[in-house]
């Protein structure tokens, strides 16, 4: 017999480890795999983070986010409504939301091992 298919509602999610600034939660989690949701509260800016083995790839539900990365944080990535985004597994970042109204976005993290490692930041150079 084949395995059943699931569904969950919103209400469904279960909170996972979060970073200042941002909510996670989650709908699917295991087999190399995990698939949630994400808020960015208005004018905030999440710790520096990296999500160790992890590849992360997102879809920004709603609103407008920043993610900031490379030597000393110089680098960034600015995502809106309707557009997709990676951040490849190892990669120290942080996201953040400079808008009035709160982010949404759905995330889909490819790898093993735990999730979420707070950063003091990236490497200077």
């Amino acid at each position: 017999m084949p395995d059943d298919v699931a569904k969950r509602s919103g209400d469904e999610l279960v909170e996972a480890q979060g970073t200042p600034g941002l909510t996670r939660r989650t709908a699917f989690d295991g087999d190399g795999h995990w698939f949630g949701h994400v808020e960015a509260e208005p004018n905030t800016m999440s710790g520096w983070h990296h999500h160790g083995e992890n590849t992360t790839v997102g879809y920004l539900l709603k609103g407008h986010v920043r993610v900031e990365y490379g030597p000393g944080g110089s680098l960034s990535q600015d995502v809106g409504e309707g557009e997709y985004f990676t951040v490849p597994a190892g990669v120290v970042h942080r996201e953040g939301n400079a808008t009035d109204d709160a982010a949404e976005a759905v995330i889909v993290r490819f790898g093993e091992g735990p999730p979420v490692f707070p950063a003091d930041g990236p490497d200077p150079d």
